[in-house]
């Protein structure tokens, strides 16, 4: 123990460099909108370690029967009859420090079919604005080389035009490098997208985390995408543990804007905090499943609890394709809607409503349509998950009944010839391919500039469109020309919709 608390000091003034450092380059979740690009460079056939033998042996034996132990003893950990988690939050510190609570992250993926892992790390060193992307040739580490993914790589650098190659984003950069060991005696043929974060505004990290969303709804069970990142450093013990606790709490009840707000006003730290935002921009776009692993502190390794640092291990899950609502989950919204309706007409107090099940405190996109008589009375919906599902329904049905522009608000005497109808949302997916697009279990959702429209699958069946009329009519309801669908710049989405109604 005298041996580590001495290695311990050099090895905490070399960390508060590093962190000064990444904090000075972090980025401002609000207040940067616009960044440059980083300059670009050309990428090396191989990178080779730089902090083997500091931050984990340079040994491939002794690091071999590191990793083996700590994954042994993290066995005890793994989360049982979940999915294959499409994200983890992982420490970057020396293994000596974190080593047992990447462990527990790792080990939930331990021996799973990924292919492609993207790694997302902040810059401790070096300052710039934008991404860099190491786009071809291989990692390695004391265990071998790790292939990258070139042409996952290029489809992010032609989405994201702020992701270049840059050099120096590399040479120092340890938050990475610390990963890489994990995933190889963890994983058996898989690739690796690497990508160090400079200075990236909201609307940069947000369009990442879409094209990172496309690869994991394209390719389930086989993308993985790891946001490297400790926690709050050098506060005594009590004051880190409470710190880093509430910002664990808020990443695992998916709390983007309550963390970004805090991180901002510095009651929260992540030195990951781009990395670690952009996943949970993931998990929100795939309305997926949130759960904290595992967390300790440098005090518990050391015994040192004056200014110590905080590890945490968070998994992503994507969400339970058994969770679509029964038929209890599905009469309870239906009497929320009507409860609602009645109460917002009728000009009483709308009931707050109340879930009663623990489905329905999931957040999903909806839509609620009304209809008398068989016609459209007024429809409107969330198109991504905001709220949980009793408060999304009670608000849609209030929405729905008063403020569709197409039609003047539900009165008193039309109540008893209101047909409620719930429309609840999967996950978007990009669609590159129109022929991937399903009449009769698709909706679409077309963007395109400042412009959209959605039609739930529904209505295509309704009015009995093929598909390329299904496209039109989308367009046309985003107040686009018929055949924007074909144009380059237009974004097109499919989901699917678990639909009941009274």
């Amino acid at each position: 123990m005298q041996i580590l608390r001495s290695a311990h000091k050099g090895y905490m003034v070399c960390l508060r460099l590093a962190c000064a450092l990444c904090l000075i380059f972090a980025f401002s979740p609000t207040g940067w909108t616009q960044t440059k690009p980083p300059a670009v460079s050309e990428p090396p056939a191989v990178l080779k370690p730089v902090v083997a033998g500091l931050f984990y042996p340079a040994d491939k034996r002794i690091l071999e029967q590191k990793i083996n132990g700590y994954l042994k003893e993290a066995a005890g950990k793994v989360q049982k009859g979940s999915a294959s988690p499409f994200g983890l939050i992982s420490p970057h510190a020396g293994y000596d420090y974190s080593g047992r609570v990447a462990a527990v992250a790792y080990r939930q993926i331990q021996g799973k079919p990924y292919r492609t892992v993207f790694l997302l790390a902040a810059t401790h060193y070096v300052p710039f604005q934008g991404v860099s992307i190491y786009p071809s040739g291989a990692y390695e580490t004391p265990l071998g080389k790790i292939p990258v993914d070139d042409q996952t790589s290029a489809v992010i650098m032609q989405r994201c035009g702020f992701a270049r190659f840059y050099s120096p984003a590399f040479e120092r950069e340890h938050s990475l490098e610390v990963q890489l060991p994990f995933l190889q005696k963890t994983l058996e043929s898989f690739k690796v997208v690497p990508m160090v974060m400079g200075r990236v505004g909201e609307s940069e990290y947000r369009l990442l985390a879409e094209t990172l969303t496309t690869f994991v709804q394209k390719n389930p069970g086989r993308s993985l995408i790891i946001a490297s990142s400790d926690m709050s450093h050098f506060h005594p013990y009590q004051e880190a543990s409470a710190m880093d606790r509430a910002t664990l709490g808020q990443i695992e009840s998916a709390d983007l804007k309550n963390l970004t707000r805090n991180i901002e006003r510095g009651t929260c730290e992540l030195c990951g905090v781009q990395p670690v935002l952009t996943l949970m921009k993931v998990a929100e776009n795939l309305a997926g499943k949130i759960r904290v692993l595992d967390y300790a502190n440098s005090g518990d390794v050391t015994g040192d609890k004056s200014r110590v640092v905080g590890y945490g291990a968070v998994a992503f899950y994507p969400p339970d394709e058994r969770a679509s609502l029964g038929e209890k989950e599905q009469k309870a919204l239906l009497q929320v809607a009507r409860r609602t309706l009645e109460a917002h007409v009728t000009g009483r107090p709308v009931p707050r409503p109340h879930a009663g099940s623990e489905k329905l405190l999931q957040k999903r996109g909806l839509f609620v349509t009304l209809e008398k008589r068989g016609e459209l009375r007024g429809c409107i919906g969330y198109i991504k998950p905001v709220l949980p599902l009793a408060d999304a329904v009670a608000e849609m049905t209030v929405s729905a009944s008063s403020r569709d522009p197409r039609f003047p608000p539900v009165t008193q005497q039309e109540l008893a010839d209101i047909h409620i109808e719930i429309s609840v949302l999967s996950p978007m997916r990009r669609i590159d391919d129109m022929r991937d697009v399903r009449v009769g279990l698709d909706g679409l959702f077309i963007v395109k500039g400042g412009a959209s429209g959605l039609l739930l699958p529904q209505v295509a069946t309704q009015q009995r469109w093929d598909k390329e009329e299904f496209l039109r009519q989308t367009c046309i309801k985003a107040g686009l020309p018929p055949n924007a669908w074909r144009e380059k710049e237009t974004e097109t989405y499919a989901f699917t919709a678990q639909i009941f109604s009274e």
